[in-house]
């Protein structure tokens, strides 16, 4: 299935609307990324809390829109509402149940060609932390998914993760978001995290380059008290149980977030496949694997590129 082509890319924004709402209200900008032959498969990527479509397209080897391009899948990377260049609604419109409701917007979007001009047969979605969690309401909600890839997401958490909302403080007060400001500032409740903060959670040291742990300072993005307030939902076992489509679930060994006793805390993929398979339906063939050295953001770390090609190998397989 390898092709080794030069990706085309396809800027894009969709006029969406929230929950209930007229048509093209919000607009989410995103990136089509096409590869030289006609892929049948789409690959829609969801960043996590804090990041844009960034987090994808990072440099060289570490970005996964263009290895997953190179591989012969049309991929999309799009800004969140309320990131990058998609529109900045009040905090408490930036939520779950929005979230879920756009993306399905999204992906009927790219059935029906109306995003680059292409339809695709088959959508598969690919989140990181909250993105994850995103995907699989939406999903279970919608029924329009032809697969997921879980990553930097379980159903069982750390001690940290109950005290990470002490590590943020309103985009206006950072140091690098401040100075980049919307026209008008920052909304009420656009948050990010504090200076240092952001490699404590997000990071695990000996497992990437000091480079990068710098890139990865640079490029942080906002995420909503609404998002926060309503991650809960994420992880209601009601939607990740309703999902009938292929899953796979990866995880870094040093997740920060992610992890307990429950999961043999991500030593090695088995007893994460065992735990988490209690909270999907059978139908999902549920596969999880674990990236060695790794913290919660896979992608910049050193090894970014074995988890893209476990993604790439698990998505061949659906074909």
């Amino acid at each position: 299935m390898r092709h080794d082509e030069e990706a085309r890319c396809v800027p894009f924004r969709l006029p969406v609307s929230p929950a209930g709402r007229p048509a093209g209200e919000w607009e989410v900008a995103g990136d089509l990324y096409l590869p030289a032959t006609p892929a049948r498969t789409v690959q829609v990527l969801l960043p996590g809390l804090t990041y844009d479509r960034r987090y994808w397209t990072l440099p060289g080897e570490y970005n996964y829109a263009e290895h997953m391009c190179r591989a012969g899948y049309a991929v999309v990377a799009m800004d969140r509402i309320g990131t990058g260049a998609s529109s900045r609604p009040p905090y408490g419109e930036v939520a779950t149940d929005n979230h879920a409701h756009v993306l399905h917007q999204v992906v009927q979007a790219l059935r029906d060609g109306a995003v680059g001009g292409v339809a695709f047969d088959r959508v598969v979605t690919v989140g990181h932390s909250y993105g994850s969690g995103i995907a699989i309401v939406e999903a279970a909600r919608h029924q329009d998914v032809d697969g997921l890839i879980v990553s930097g997401m379980l159903h069982t958490t750390t001690k940290l993760y109950a005290e990470v909302r002490a590590f943020f403080h309103h985009a206006s007060e950072d140091p690098i978001l401040g100075p980049a400001a919307p026209e008008g500032g920052w909304p009420e409740y656009y948050m990010t995290q504090r200076p240092g903060l952001r490699a404590r959670m997000l990071e695990h040291a000996p497992g990437i380059e000091p480079e990068m742990s710098e890139l990865n300072e640079r490029i942080k993005a906002t995420a909503t008290l609404g998002e926060g307030e309503s991650l809960p939902v994420t992880y209601e076992v009601e939607h990740s149980l309703a999902i009938k489509v292929p899953v796979l679930v990866v995880v870094g060994e040093h997740d920060a977030l992610f992890s307990s006793e429950h999961v043999a805390f991500a030593a090695e993929s088995g007893p994460v496949h065992d735990f988490e398979k209690e909270f999907y339906a059978p139908e999902a063939r549920l596969e999880a694997h674990v990236l060695p050295g790794a913290g919660h953001s896979l992608n910049i770390h050193r090894n970014a590129v074995d988890w893209f090609e476990t993604a790439r190998r698990w998505a061949d397989g659906l074909s």
